[in-house]
């Protein structure tokens, strides 16, 4: 009769803590849904910025703003091939070109970003020999362009031949990020618009185009602007060398965007859902945010930094 009475008393207990959870859960979405929505983009892109991130209000998705911490840590090969261990399956087409007497690099990437689906178009320029730093990295690193070189660009990010999103602006580093979708590269295709201030920045650019694989009719140009799809890529893969561990980073990604999608089921639109992490589940927010990736990519940097600025040889 005892042991019946504990039993029961722990079931009351449960019922009483299930009952708190539902109706707190309940409060937290009805605070959500009252909040207007510059109070939440506000919000939002407080808690981004430090990440590099803003929310796009008109595609309900988050992307890049123009001063992030990754425009400091420019770019060199070594961040794609580390990817993989930073949760990103992404495919990459570096195109690399000589203009103005400086090397160039216009890097397109797409993929699964940990627990978002997107796409990136990067610019890059160097002037530096390239470097070697023994069991790191050989090779050229690139610097982000400065604002006077910001391109006018756009891509259309497609999943299985559907539109996800678009993005068009003047930027070094356009990109796009849908929360909670899951994909592989595989899915994903990126129609490409590329506007050069000249002629001849846009055919050094053509023949970068051209030699990787490119062919006359894969690529459109109008005037000043160079047009093409991404889809497979032609340039080699880097986490084509992690082919064994590959699918498991894919199977946590998709675990990650199950768990979000769980814990968001109530809401419909991006903004809220994000919201609502921020505000009751801020270790899974910061997760999006891609807190880990910062911390590791500033890592690298970090390692190769003293070789950049040429006090190693």
């Amino acid at each position: 009769m005892e042991k019946e009475c504990i039993i029961f008393i722990i079931i009351i207990i449960l019922i009483l803590l299930l009952y708190r959870w539902i109706i707190q859960r309940k409060e937290a979405i009805d605070n959500v849904l009252q909040r207007t929505d510059e109070e939440k983009i506000k919000d939002i892109n407080d808690a981004l910025d430090i990440y590099g991130f803003i929310y796009d209000k008109n595609n309900d998705i988050i992307c890049s703003n123009m001063y992030p911490w990754q425009r400091e840590v420019g770019y060199c090969k070594l961040y794609d091939d580390t990817a993989p261990f930073i949760n990103m399956i992404i495919d990459s087409e570096p195109i690399y070109f000589e203009y103005d007497n400086r090397r160039w690099l216009i890097e397109i990437w797409k993929g699964q970003y940990g627990m978002t689906t997107g796409g990136e178009i990067g610019i890059y320029v160097s002037e530096m020999d390239d470097i070697d730093i023994p069991g790191i990295f050989s090779g050229t690193f690139f610097k982000a362009v400065s604002d006077e070189e910001l391109l006018n660009m756009s891509f259309n990010l497609k999943m299985n031949g559907e539109d996800l999103f678009q993005r068009h602006d003047y930027h070094w580093w356009l990109t796009g990020f849908d929360v909670g979708v899951f994909s592989s590269p595989n899915n994903l295709s990126m129609e490409v618009m590329l506007s050069f201030p000249n002629s001849n920045m846009k055919n050094a650019f053509l023949n970068g185009l051209k030699r990787i694989g490119y062919k006359e009719d894969e690529i459109e140009i109008i005037n000043n602007r160079i047009y093409f799809n991404f889809d497979k890529p032609k340039s080699t893969q880097s986490y084509s060398r992690y082919k064994l561990i590959t699918p498991f980073i894919q199977f946590m990604n998709k675990i990650y965007c199950e768990i979000y999608n769980l814990i968001t089921k109530d809401f419909v639109r991006t903004i809220d859902k994000i919201d609502f992490l921020r505000l009751y589940y801020p270790n899974l927010f910061k997760l999006i945010a891609g807190k880990n990736r910062m911390k590791k990519l500033q890592k690298y940097y970090k390692s190769i930094s003293s070789y950049i600025n040429g006090d190693e040889q």
